[in-house]
């Protein structure tokens, strides 16, 4: 298993109960495309130049339903407001390619706060984005397609009003997009043999995704028929379970009570507030415990080390604090005293939903199923250093996906290799592999 340099502690004024989606729709369904006469789907006929500084270089599609275009509610980021989201995407390809040219597919699923948008659709000649920039752009080049879901996620995909939450929220959007595309590859422009996965935060769920089992329904006459697993999954800040009792018990220690100056109360009971405020879902699911030696490679990424590689359990020491009569895990900081005052509690953190713990328990779960060399080889969780200041943690955070594109590249199959090939020449995008360049970066 591969890892990099370890990263300390971060106050993090987030909490994995509190994740929620991005944009709100524009009032409108996604769009269907309808089947025509000669059996097959005209997505060509959707294609328009992308917006901004991409307009020239990258074919776009959006607003499209995929799967059912199942519609939900939930809350607005940020906001005390429902939202209306329903199964839909944006395609990028590039330009320069026939629309039905086959291409193999990466399908990206957002963190909290941003939608499926990559870039808006008024962006102005020559304006760039951030996610376009990191994601898009790189994957075009290397001769892959692009493709962005709106999901739902079993925690986040909840109404603001108590009264209505669903312990039932489907995980499995992410797969039915592999399943969906899968039965619709060749009018897509995709090679069905070659679907990955990237996600991060809220996206990581593409984790369960890839190695829940295969919800391929032979019985079914439409792309429920088709198998939903990836070629291979990317993902950063990832939470590998959402059950309540394995989150409880594999990575929350019973009550910190070490006082921490200037405060005198004890640490803030984690196992505690998880019970008295975590709902009751039912089966929201646990890569954990999905993860089998024939699921596809995967590789991860975290801003900071795990507390314990061996003993892969959060250490709650670092003591969230907040005002009298406020909600510590809502409204408090992670407070950590100086190691020189206080040696057990340096580097412990507070416990939050991208702490990389879960990776280390991945990790630790993997290897007890005693993988081949190979095997060994076509995984890695990589960590960023333990010393930095907040800037540097920032370059670690903006740099998650440098040459992701190479994990891809090198888990292609011989056919996807030359479909790629054929897309891009060699000089723009030679052959690489995710390991052939360092990570993190350099503070």
């Amino acid at each position: 298993m591969r890892q990099g340099k370890t990263w300390p502690r971060r106050a993090m004024m987030v909490t994995w109960l509190y994740l929620v989606a991005g944009s709100a729709l524009a009032g409108t369904a996604c769009i269907q495309v309808p089947l025509q006469a000669n059996g097959h789907y005209d997505f060509a006929a959707y294609l328009k130049p992308a917006p901004g500084a991409y307009s020239a270089s990258m074919w776009q599609s959006r607003g499209l339903c995929y799967a059912d275009g199942a519609a939900w509610i939930e809350r607005k980021y940020g906001t005390d407001q429902d939202t209306a989201y329903d199964q839909r995407y944006e395609m990028y390809r590039s330009s320069t390619l026939p629309k039905r040219q086959a291409l193999p597919l990466i399908i990206w699923a957002h963190p909290s706060g941003p939608s499926q948008v990559m870039i808006e659709g008024n962006a102005q000649p020559g304006e760039t984005s951030p996610l376009m920039e990191k994601l898009v752009v790189p994957a075009v080049n290397a001769g892959f397609a692009f493709m962005s879901v709106q999901f739902r996620h079993p925690r986040a995909s909840q109404s603001v009003k108590p009264e209505n939450f669903n312990p039932r929220v489907p995980h499995t959007d992410i797969a039915q997009a592999v399943q969906w595309v899968r039965s619709r590859a060749t009018d897509l422009g995709v090679d069905a043999d070659n679907i990955f996965l990237l996600g991060q935060s809220r996206g990581s769920l593409a984790l369960l995704n890839a190695f829940m089992p295969d919800q391929r329904d032979r019985s079914s006459a439409d792309w429920h028929a088709r198998s939903s697993k990836p070629r291979a999954v990317f993902v950063a800040q990832a939470q590998t379970t959402y059950e309540h009792a394995e989150l409880r018990d594999g990575f929350i220690l019973p009550r910190a009570t070490v006082p921490v100056p200037p405060l005198t109360q004890p640490g803030f009971d984690y196992r505690a507030y998880l019970d008295r405020i975590d709902p009751p879902f039912i089966d929201p699911g646990s890569a954990l415990a999905a993860l089998d030696l024939t699921d596809p490679p995967f590789w991860m990424r975290y801003e900071r080390a795990p507390t314990d590689h061996g003993n892969v359990t959060v250490l709650p020491l670092g003591m969230r604090v907040a005002p009298e009569g406020r909600d510590p895990m809502k409204d408090g900081v992670c407070y950590e005293p100086p190691a020189a005052d206080y040696p057990a509690l340096a580097d412990s953190g507070c416990f939050d939903e991208h702490h990389p713990n879960f990776g280390a328990a991945l990790a630790a779960r993997f290897l007890a199923l005693q993988p081949t060399a190979e095997q060994l080889r076509s995984v890695g969780i990589q960590y960023g250093p333990r010393q930095a200041t907040q800037r540097q943690l920032d370059k670690v955070s903006a740099q998650f996906y440098d040459h992701y594109t190479c994990f891809f590249i090198q888990n292609l199959t011989p056919a996807g290799a030359v479909l790629r090939a054929q897309a891009v020449p060699e000089w723009q995008s030679p052959s690489c592999r995710i390991t052939d360049w360092p990570w993190p970066p350099t503070p």
